[in-house]
């Protein structure tokens, strides 16, 4: 069976009741909290409640809620999931649909499509129940998708050949735009684009494999930052903690199948690699690096503040980034899932009821679902719904 489920009676009385009750929604409050001079860090000692999902594929790389449904990319293909059942599933992959299965981006757009980013088979999106795909004759940069974003007038697409810009019909290439590192003047400071957020101003900030980029869309001006700058902790902080860390993660991000390309070299320590980004209610932006922990740009100093293991995180190598309803920051890393209030940082992970320690994706849903993406598929987990807090084993 492609989805394995295993739900106790206790369980499903639990899951039954959540669906009927709800006392806050995901657009709940923000994460708008000062933060504190100095954090801290705690591992949880509880066992959560929580319902494993296994799938065979190697990682859950994005996680997308719509309505009842959750979208899954995998390196197997999309999967539609209706969170109200326990087995009905649709897969879309290069067998009925699609042009690649590994899938790295999940986007909505404003008539409520979705929108695929994939690993070499460039983008997918589906419209009266028929996916169309698009690729690089149309306009697209590039095969490799990692980022779709919307705003009121366009479409962002983050590649492995620099950003594009879509306004009007995708499948008509006057409708394209293309930005790179070359006719950007060096503006976008890298060409391997993994992450795409939208700013205060007119500002669309761009994470990219060499630091991090600006474009204002009213004055056509760019702007960067990296490591030189203050992006992601220094070596001499992080080099303990990231000892045999990338282990597992070979291939994570880079297939060995693309070994003989720019920048695929396997470095433990890569502070310019923005592997996630978050831009919250007060205009943080919230970067996740390879190995130079969880960096915070602040744009009016435009100063960073850098968050390691030794600031409280159980890991250095940041893969995900979402905000919760509770208020607070959810941060996914190479050692498990983290609530971060401003102050501290309350880590969970496998030995915690998480599917792997390996977070690659965080997703919260309108029936108050924690769903977090891993190694061979996600937990589903659940908030106490007086306190906000993930519900545990031992709570009544």
């Amino acid at each position: 069976m492609f989805l394995q489920i295993q739900l106790s009676l206790r369980l499903v009385r639990i899951i039954f009741c959540l669906f009927i009750i709800t006392l806050f929604h995901t657009e709940g409050m923000a994460f708008n909290k000062p933060l504190a001079k100095h954090s801290k860090g705690k591992n949880s000692s509880h066992i959560l409640k929580s319902d494993n999902f296994s799938l065979n594929a190697r990682n859950v790389k994005v996680l997308k809620s719509q309505g009842k449904f959750l979208w899954m990319g995998t390196s197997m293909g999309a999967i539609k999931y209706d969170t109200t059942s326990i087995e009905n599933y649709i897969v879309y992959d290069n067998r009925n649909s699609l042009l690649s299965n590994g899938i790295f981006s999940i986007s909505i757009d404003p008539k409520s499509q979705i929108w695929l980013g994939t690993y070499g088979g460039g983008l997918s999106f589906l419209a009266n129940k028929k996916w169309t795909n698009i690729n690089t004759p149309q306009g697209l940069n590039d095969a490799f998708v990692y980022d779709i974003k919307f705003n009121k007038t366009s479409m962002w697409i983050a590649t492995w050949s620099g950003v594009n810009r879509v306004k009007g019909d995708p499948l008509i290439s006057e409708s394209w735009t293309s930005f790179t590192v070359k006719n950007t003047n060096g503006g976008l400071i890298d060409n391997w684009v993994y992450a795409i957020e939208f700013g205060e101003k007119s500002n669309i900030w761009f994470g990219t494999e060499g630091g991090l980029s600006l474009y204002n869309e009213k004055t056509k001006q760019w702007a960067h930052w990296n490591h030189k700058n203050g992006l992601g902790a220094s070596h001499e902080i992080v080099l303990n903690d990231n000892r045999l860390a990338t282990d597992s993660l070979k291939g994570s991000h880079h297939s060995d199948q693309v070994i003989n390309i720019p920048n695929t070299e396997n470095v433990a320590y890569r502070p310019n690699y923005i592997v996630s980004m978050y831009l919250d209610q007060l205009n943080r932006l919230w970067i996740g690096t390879w190995g130079g922990g969880l960096s915070m740009f602040s744009p009016e100093t435009e100063i960073f503040r850098n968050y390691t293991v030794k600031d409280g995180l159980p890991g250095n190598y940041i893969l995900a980034i979402n905000e919760g309803p509770d208020g607070n920051l959810w941060i996914g890393s190479n050692k498990g899932l983290s609530m971060f209030d401003g102050t501290f940082f309350q880590n969970n992970a496998e030995k915690n009821g998480l599917i792997s320690n390996y977070v690659f994706s965080i997703e919260f849903d309108n029936d108050n679902f924690l769903w977090v993406g891993g190694h061979h598929g996600m937990t589903r987990l659940k908030f106490d719904m007086q306190s906000g807090h993930l519900l545990r084993q031992d709570s009544e």
